[in-house]
């Protein structure tokens, strides 16, 4: 989402990912199919003339992209490693 980019999800691994698809589709920043066909009506609705869909699903992407994220999930590692490995402290900036 930080690149504002709408998604189609064709799956998901049950536990870790379920709430995926539900993020996406109701934040109107992707689709969801598991049929290949219904996937490629999908894209073709996307690219028609006068299609708005992307430029606003693009929008709602860059709404809720999380770009500092990535940095605070390393941190959350390193600080578990460190706890459990007794590592010095290093300094993480963002």
């Amino acid at each position: 989402m930080i690149r504002g980019l709408p998604i189609i999800l064709n799956g998901y691994i049950a536990g870790q990912e379920a709430g995926n698809v539900p993020y996406v589709v109701e934040n109107g920043c992707g689709e969801f199919s598991k049929s290949p066909i219904e996937i490629s009506k999908i894209v073709a609705e996307w690219f028609e003339p006068r299609s708005r869909q992307l430029e606003i699903m693009s929008q709602n992407a860059l709404r809720l992209a999380r770009p500092e994220a990535v940095f605070k999930i390393v941190q959350d590692m390193h600080e578990l490693v460190r706890q459990r490995n007794r590592l010095p402290q290093l300094s993480c900036t963002a």
